[in-house]
């Protein structure tokens, strides 16, 4: 049977929840809530996005009742307990559900694992920006996550000039930095993160989590994609370096239409299971050519660049 996505939210009134007998939501609350959680009265609705079929599911829980945590754990671990009964293989969290995100036990579809997947897209984005050509950038990685920094590398070494991988275990990446020499004649360089260097920097991709001070080694004007940062650490950054740009977000078109990336992402999770390991387990370099032709099934196109949700002109 065909497996399917679902876009996960909650009802707006508690009369919206979809009781099978009538007479229920007259009895006490704590009955109504008993039966909620025994009998879980789920709305669910068809949907199609991109020729994809899905579910649209609403829990019996309503906006205004999120904010009791105990209740709304046992909800969705009932929800947890029958997802297999709808044949569901990935979900898509409502913003209104995302504090509660890891309590759901399925894979579900993430805005930042998106765009990673679309970053070849998103730096050609930038090029344009920047009013220079790709063979004149110089491109940083700064490592943290050892699988997102190998399918960067992959994504970017070809016709680039200048790649530079900042990390703390070097090792990891030295057969592969071999191999790109000995392909294309790129030298990468591999340093640690000592603030006092200085490093060539147009274009930075950030991996790394992580509080750090190598923001201070870029060049002024220098463009970070930072998909993994918590806003306070961007904001840390941008006080004391407000002579660069931190990318922290970016909107997706698919088919020239404005596309929900978690939902984009659940999609494409639901249908491939590349994906599905590569988003579990992480990344590996012999995945690269398979990923590509997923990548084109949709034509995807970025269109606005974000810096902590305000947009980024040239």
């Amino acid at each position: 049977m065909y497996k399917k996505y679902a876009i996960i939210s909650c009802n707006k009134e508690t009369g919206d929840i979809n009781f099978r007998n009538p007479f229920i939501r007259f009895f006490p609350k704590k009955m109504v809530r008993n039966y909620i959680i025994k009998k879980l009265p789920l709305n669910i609705t068809e949907i199609d996005y991109l020729g994809n079929l899905g579910l649209d599911i609403k829990l019996p829980i309503t906006e205004e009742e999120l904010i009791e945590e105990e209740y709304t754990k046992a909800i969705i671990d009932e929800f947890n307990r029958r997802h297999l009964i709808y044949n569901i293989n990935t979900l898509v969290i409502s913003k209104e559900l995302k504090d509660y995100r890891d309590y759901f036990e399925s894979i579900v579809g993430s805005e930042k694992a998106v765009q990673f997947l679309y970053i070849d897209k998103v730096i050609k984005k930038i090029i344009n920006l920047s009013n220079k050509e790709l063979k004149d950038m110089n491109f940083v990685i700064i490592d943290g996550d050892n699988s997102k920094t190998r399918f960067i590398i992959d994504n970017i070494y070809q016709g680039i000039n200048s790649l530079t991988i900042v990390t703390s275990k070097p090792e990891i990446f030295e057969e592969r930095v071999d191999e790109i020499y000995d392909e294309t004649g790129l030298a990468v360089g591999i340093t640690n993160y000592n603030v006092n260097q200085e490093i060539s920097s147009d274009i930075v991709i950030n991996c790394n989590g992580d509080k750090n001070k190598i923001f201070y080694s870029f060049d002024e004007g220098s463009y970070i994609i930072d998909f993994v940062s918590d806003d306070d650490k961007v904001k840390d950054i941008l006080i004391k370096r407000n002579d660069i740009n931190v990318i922290t977000g970016v909107d997706i078109y698919v088919d020239d239409h404005l596309m929900s990336k978690e939902l984009l992402h659940g999609i494409l999770l639901n249908q491939n299971r590349l994906l599905r390991s590569m988003f579990l387990y992480g990344y590996k370099t012999n995945m690269f050519e398979r990923l590509d032709k997923i990548k084109s099934k949709y034509h995807v196109r970025i269109g606005n660049i974000y810096q902590r949700g305000e947009e980024l002109q040239s």
